[in-house]
């Protein structure tokens, strides 16, 4: 059995992409799984909490490795393994362009990246007025995210709370991003918020977010459109 280390503050501690690379041969033997799931159906790889080029480069090495196991013990697999990176970290929105350039696709996780960007616990009831997708730092960490995806030709998706939201999803398609992940119940109210507008009026909607000061302001704003 493995014992996850216990950390002062779980949310910055080894975790995620941490936990793989500091345990490779746990790492590796998933990353061997998911190379011989991919002959059954079309797979990509998402890696969580990526802080850095560096990890996404330890990643890949690992990936590359397990091919070669998977390949050397004769097993079938696709040909087109995508790895992708996580972006919910503040550090991975400083360096996308260059995450963009190396992976395969970007997908921005809001509630991890609501929760390092605003230095709130977002299991915290007394902070849960602070932890909001709509506060412009995170609408503008967003845009950036797109921007140096656009650029390298890497596709943004965004999964969590926020592409549940039918009036955030509506604020996301004017930033930039083209594929949400979203709980299948939310599908059909999504689906009706998002059919309201054209992507250039989303998109006027979203610029006016862009340029408020607050939370409040930006859902007032898109709530009013």
């Amino acid at each position: 059995a493995f014992q996850v280390p216990s950390d002062m503050n779980p949310a910055l501690g080894l975790r995620a992409v941490r936990l793989g690379l500091a345990r490779p041969e746990l790492f590796s033997a998933q990353l061997r799984a998911m190379v011989r799931a991919s002959a059954h159906g079309p797979l990509g790889i998402m890696i969580p909490m990526i802080a850095s080029v560096s990890e996404l480069r330890a990643v890949r090495a690992l990936l590359d490795r397990a091919i070669a196991d998977v390949d050397r013990d004769g097993h079938a697999r696709s040909a087109s393994l995508p790895l992708g990176v996580m972006v919910e970290v503040p550090s991975a929105v400083i360096m996308a362009a260059e995450l963009a350039r190396e992976a395969a696709f970007l997908s921005i996780g809001t509630n991890d990246l609501v929760q390092y960007a605003l230095a709130v616990d977002r299991g915290s009831p007394n902070l849960a007025y602070l932890a909001t997708p709509f506060d412009p730092a995170i609408l503008r960490l967003i845009r950036a995210v797109v921007v140096a995806g656009d650029a390298a030709g890497s596709e943004v998706s965004v999964c969590g709370a926020m592409a549940s939201d039918p009036v955030a999803a509506v604020l996301l398609i004017g930033l930039g991003v083209r594929a949400l992940s979203l709980e299948s119940a939310a599908i059909p109210s999504v689906k009706v918020a998002i059919g309201r507008f054209s992507v250039a009026e989303a998109r006027e909607v979203a610029e006016g977010a862009l340029s408020m000061a607050t939370a409040g302001a930006v859902e007032e704003l898109v709530k009013g459109s």
